[in-house]
């Protein structure tokens, strides 16, 4: 049942975001003199219809998207039945009886008012007050851990050939004062590859600067430094039925050696735990200071590796949301920084893996967007605003049967100085439909595998 929920969820979430679509070609159309034959809200039968301002309006039977039809398709088939090589006794409101770049204003307002909604989702989502994570400013060099970054025992990364150790406290990079890891991790994603990074770093109350030129991540096309956060091992959650729950393990104790090896931070705990061991000898130490040792044997999980049934409390912390004026001003920079994200994405999804793989459809999506419903509205908020910004971009591209086809298509009327003729004007059109609906499978088959399978 609470699946079933979600999808009507996301369903609704889906169908809003096309409705003001479709919502911005009918406003625009009307503004540029285009006859809007037939305004719908979903697809199939019509529950409800009627007719004002010339215009037919209909809520359809499945609630997932919808579609506006606008003047021109009699005069195309008039046309085409004449020869189809020029237009004949174009009707006046006619999509084709308007110059090329006044279309292009109907076709661009639909993408522009998914953007604009995104804008409206994220005032509320930055108004609202959050938490997270909370870590620390002090690092780990990954290249001492490599059995928990799967590397070479030898390999040496950025960061530790330009001389930066673990337990180091990064104050600064490039002169930029960082508080916590995700301003680090921020930061760093925004460096160049062959390009110096000045870290000014604190070691046990010296202060030092190192210059280090990052690595090249190819899988993740960004910069690798080499650096993690040190998060002090304590205990934040122990499931219920693990063999630890009969020993003296509790949550908030702190995890200060593993098989007799000290450790002082989370990736050597998981260092020391790679190994598989048969039977697993942990000394902690409580709130008070007190220390004791806990043994025990580790279940093993589906794969046959052992499951230790206890993981580490992560810093949380609760930041507060910005006052309503700010927050305008920072949900466009947000969504333009969202935009160029989106655009940089898309190349993607041809390298690495499938295109089907790579693809999400309405079902899946939707299903996402309801599931969603249980992290909070303002994690929600932020998923539709995203999948807006997906709709509008998306429909930009230019692919014939999308609305940066139909703009492609009257730029190149303008710049010809005349029309294309009909039969032209319908092979663009069947040329796209025919991708759009390979598309199409595609997308049907990834989320039917979502569901079947799983991701």
């Amino acid at each position: 049942m609470s699946n079933l929920v979600s999808f009507i969820i996301g369903v609704l979430s889906i169908s809003l975001m096309v409705t003001i679509h479709e919502t911005g070609h009918f406003l625009f159309a009307r503004l540029s003199g285009i006859s809007v034959e037939v305004y719908a809200i979903g697809w199939g039968k019509a529950l409800k219809k009627w007719r004002s301002g010339g215009t037919e309006y209909r809520i359809n039977l499945f609630p997932l998207g919808g579609y506006c039809r606008l003047k021109g398709s009699e005069d195309l088939q008039q046309s085409l039945h004449s020869g189809g090589n020029e237009f004949s006794n174009i009707a006046p409101g006619s999509l084709f009886a308007i110059s090329p770049l006044k279309r292009i204003p109907t076709y661009i307002a639909g993408p522009l008012f998914n953007l604009a909604f995104a804008v409206i989702l994220f005032i509320p989502f930055l108004m609202m007050d959050y938490q997270s994570y909370a870590e620390p400013n002090r690092i780990v060099v990954s290249s001492d851990h490599p059995a928990v970054f799967n590397q070479d025992v030898d390999y040496r990364n950025a960061a530790h050939q330009g001389g930066m150790k673990s337990g180091d406290v990064i104050l600064s990079i490039d002169g930029e004062p960082v508080s916590d890891f995700v301003e680090i991790r921020n930061l760093l994603s925004k460096k160049e590859v062959n390009s110096p990074t000045r870290f000014t770093i604190d070691r046990d109350g010296r202060i030092m600067e190192f210059d280090i030129v990052p690595e090249y991540d190819v899988e993740q096309n960004r910069p690798l430094f080499g650096v993690t956060s040190f998060i002090v091992p304590t205990i934040g959650t122990i499931e219920e039925l693990s063999p630890e729950s009969s020993t003296s393990m509790a949550v908030g104790d702190t995890i200060i050696s593993v098989q007799g090896k000290p450790v002082a931070q989370t990736v050597a705990v998981m260092d020391e735990l790679s190994d598989n061991p048969q039977v697993l000898k942990l000394t902690l130490r409580n709130s008070d200071g007190i220390e004791k040792t806990v043994s025990y044997i580790p279940q093993k999980d589906n794969t046959g590796k052992n499951s230790y049934g206890f993981s580490f409390s992560v810093p949380i912390r609760t930041n507060d949301g910005l006052p309503f004026r700010k927050a305008i001003s920072q949900a466009f920079s947000t969504t333009f920084s969202s935009i160029r994200e989106t655009i940089q994405l898309i190349p993607s999804l041809f390298k690495d893996s499938s295109l089907q793989n790579s693809l999400a459809g309405p079902l899946r999506i939707s299903y996402v967007i309801g599931e969603m419903r249980n992290s909070g509205i303002r994690v929600m908020l932020h998923l539709l605003a995203m999948v807006s910004i997906s709709l509008g971009i998306t429909n930009l591209l230019p692919i014939p049967g999308l609305d940066g086809g139909a703009i492609l298509l009257s730029l190149v009327e303008f710049i010809r100085g005349k029309r294309v003729s009909p039969k032209w004007y319908v092979r663009f059109q069947a040329v796209g439909m025919s991708f759009l609906l390979f598309i199409m499978i595609l997308v049907l088959l990834s989320d039917l595998r979502f569901f079947l399978i799983g991701p």
